[in-house]
């Protein structure tokens, strides 16, 4: 948005107010007059409210003879140039101000909470009277000065005379790639504090069954879309694991595994007849090893597959009291994906913050979810996160383990973190417990730990 619209009537005159909410100007026109067959004459620019806060004439007179007409329709008396001077710089300017500063406070007439925390922190920089720096709560006083408690403008912000502010609705939450969320407010990234940032992306599936997934998983992430700046909490820690299993193999499944291979060795080499020959040939070597070692081999190996050919595989032990030794062994089964947990307090402090707070709320939520084809025939993958651990330099933490891109596979929300039922007038939350949990779409391999930055993955 640039310009908003509100109209105060000051002393009976009517005065359009356009404040630019890039610039932090304030405009004061007379209102527009109708003229024949529908003709509109636009109003007179009287004064103009700079971003620094200065106020100076732009008509000087004509601002003071349209003062001065509704003093005389009102029956009250007129003002000398002098007088209406000290009238202006005095009580009309507190009302402008004031209303300029209800329109850059209010985050709705901004294109997000990104533009309006930057903005914001601009005009009360620059000494714009009654705008609040979002980064530290405070509210600027009549002199632009910022001072601790808003209360005390409060005797700033006379009732005056009526008047009426352009109505804004809300607006709907989607992407919108490099927008940045955080919170708190005021408190990163710039502050030697360190932080989480999560950044939603798209996800690309591969297109044909050729374009494998790769070690980094970089090739599923698309464009970015929202990034979301959160406080490094207590908590923070990763675990790595791989699965392995026991295994077992008999001699008499060695044997077999043994005439397998040369067979299918010799199948690659010379073809299918010699390979028969090399599967009785090895057959009957492997059978003569396993019975070498005389009777008592020799009965044993006739019960197991005896016991095989019934379908009784406790003969063997029936028979001989003995069972095959199993040669159990601990193997490597595969990597696991590694899975995440996060949790964050939101405890909102003024409305931009509580604002701020339900848009990642929404923005996580949104990125997580289900997506339908426009034909709804099909569902579509989640989008994906990328998630960095942020020291105060801007730099990815030298001290802490990177992660891969990820899933966020759970999400939950307590709106009653204190077990009681808090709200502000407005309806905001006075607190929020949120908890997550993400997993990575790839593994971790031992090649990738030894270059990477930090503690590695």
């Amino acid at each position: 948005m640039a310009k908003i619209k509100t109209t105060r009537v000051w002393n009976g005159l009517p005065i359009d107010e356009y404040t630019d909410t890039e610039t932090g100007v304030v405009e004061l026109y007379s209102q527009p007059t109708r003229g024949a067959m529908g003709s509109t004459t636009p109003g007179t620019l009287f004064a103009t409210g700079d971003d620094k806060g200065k106020w100076s004439y732009n008509d000087q007179s004509g601002f003071r003879r349209g003062y001065n007409n509704k003093q005389r329709t009102q029956g009250k008396p007129t003002l000398t140039q002098e007088d209406f001077n000290k009238k202006f710089f005095t009580d009309g300017i507190k009302l402008f101000n004031n209303d300029r500063a209800a329109v850059l406070n209010n985050i709705e007439n901004y294109t997000g909470v990104s533009q309006a925390v930057r903005n914001k922190v601009s005009f009360s920089e620059n000494g714009i009277p009654g705008v609040i720096n979002p980064e530290t709560g405070e509210k600027n006083n009549s002199q632009g000065n910022s001072v601790e408690d808003p209360d005390k403008n409060q005797g700033e912000e006379e009732e005056g005379d009526s008047f009426e502010l352009r109505p804004i609705l809300e607006k709907p939450i989607g992407s919108v790639p490099g927008q940045n969320l955080r919170y708190p407010l005021g408190q990163i990234p710039n502050l030697g504090y360190d932080f989480v940032t999560f950044t939603a992306h798209e996800y690309k599936a591969a297109g044909n069954i050729d374009q494998l997934t790769t070690s980094s998983g970089l090739e599923r992430v698309g464009g970015a879309l929202e990034t979301i700046s959160l406080p490094m909490l207590p908590g923070r820690e990763e675990s790595n694991s791989v699965t392995f299993g026991s295994d077992s193999m008999n001699a008499i499944q060695a044997a077999a595994g043994r005439i397998a291979l040369d067979t299918l060795n010799t199948f690659g080499e010379s073809g299918l007849g010699e390979s028969l020959k090399q599967f009785g040939a090895r057959s009957k070597e492997e059978l003569d090893k396993l019975l070498a070692g005389g009777g008592e081999n020799k009965s044993a190996i006739i019960a197991y597959f005896a016991g095989q050919a019934a379908q009784a595989p406790g003969l063997l032990t029936r028979a001989t009291g003995s069972v095959l030794n199993p040669n159990m062994e601990l193997l490597f089964k595969g990597p696991n994906l590694r899975t995440f947990n996060f949790a964050f307090k939101f405890r909102p402090r003024f409305e931009d913050e509580s604002v701020a707070v339900k848009e990642i709320i929404r923005i996580f939520k949104r990125n997580m979810a289900v997506q339908r084809s426009a034909t709804e025939m099909f569902l579509k993958t989640p989008n994906i996160f990328t998630i960095k651990y942020i020291h105060n330099s801007g730099e990815d933490h030298p001290f802490m383990n990177r992660i891969k891109p990820c899933m966020l596979s759970g999400f939950n929300v307590n709106y009653t973190p204190d077990n009681s039922y808090m709200t502000y007038q407005d309806g905001g939350m006075t607190g929020y417990d949120v908890t997550m949990t993400f997993q990575e779409i790839v593994p971790i391999y031992a090649d990738e730990q030894q270059n990477e930055g930090g503690t590695g993955f």
